[in-house]
C-alpha cells in the first residue's frame, strides 16, 4: 500500500522473520538508495556537502569521506517506531535529518551514487546483540574503491571512516 503524506511516498507492509526478513529489508533499502541516487534533492545536498567539506574535485576518497562525516554528524540518529521496521527513502531522511541505522545507511549510499563517485557500495548487517547472537540488529555501508576496502558506519559520532565493530556473532554483505 502507498499514500504520498507532505510530498513523500510511504509503503507499508510485512517482513518475515529471521534472515528473510533481513533480506527483504535489504532489497528495499537498496531500491530506496538507487531511486533516491537520481532525485535532484539528493545530488544538490551531496555537492554542497562535498563543497562545504573542501573535497579536492576528482578526490573520490576525500568526497567519500565528507559524505559519510556529514551522515555521521549531521544526521540525527532517531530509532524507527517502536515495534516497527521503518524504511525511509534518502529524500525524506534529508528532509527530517534524521533516521536509524538503515535509513543513514541508505542516504549515504544514494549520496555517493549521486555524484558518480565509483566504488562498489554494499550493505554490511551484523549481528551484535547479546541477546539474539544469531539475529541481524545493524546496518552500515562498505565501500571498495581502487582495491581499497573501507567500512562506513556513521552511527556513533565517535566513529572514524574505517571503524566497524570489532566481533560481530556474524556478519553478511549485500551490493547497496
Amino acid at each position: 500500500m502507498y499514500e504520498r503524506l507532505g510530498g513523500f511516498k510511504v509503503s507499508r507492509g510485512t517482513l518475515p522473520a529471521g534472515d528473510a526478513g533481513t533480506g527483504k529489508t535489504l532489497a528495499i533499502m537498496r531500491k530506496l538508495a538507487l531511486d533516491g541516487s537520481k532525485q535532484v534533492e539528493v545530488r544538490e545536498a551531496a555537492i554542497n556537502i562535498i563543497r562545504s567539506a573542501g573535497a579536492p574535485p576528482h578526490d573520490r576518497w576525500a568526497e567519500l569521506r565528507a559524505l559519510f562525516e556529514w551522515v555521521r554528524d549531521r544526521v540525527r540518529f532517531t530509532a524507527d517506531v517502536a515495534g516497527v521496521e521503518t524504511l525511509q527513502g534518502p529524500r525524506y531522511t534529508l528532509h527530517t535529518m534524521a533516521g536509524d541505522c538503515d535509513d543513514r545507511a541508505t542516504l549515504l549510499v544514494a549520496l555517493a551514487r549521486s555524484i558518480g563517485v565509483p566504488a562498489d557500495l554494499r550493505f554490511r548487517v551484523i549481528a551484535a546483540n547479546t541477546q539474539a547472537p544469531r539475529g541481524f540488529s545493524h546496518v552500515y555501508v562498505v565501500a571498495n574503491m581502487g582495491g581499497r576496502t573501507v567500512p562506513m558506519d556513521p552511527t556513533y559520532s565517535q566513529n572514524p571512516l574505517g571503524w566497524q565493530y570489532p566481533h560481530p556473532y556474524r556478519t553478511a554483505e549485500v551490493p547497496a
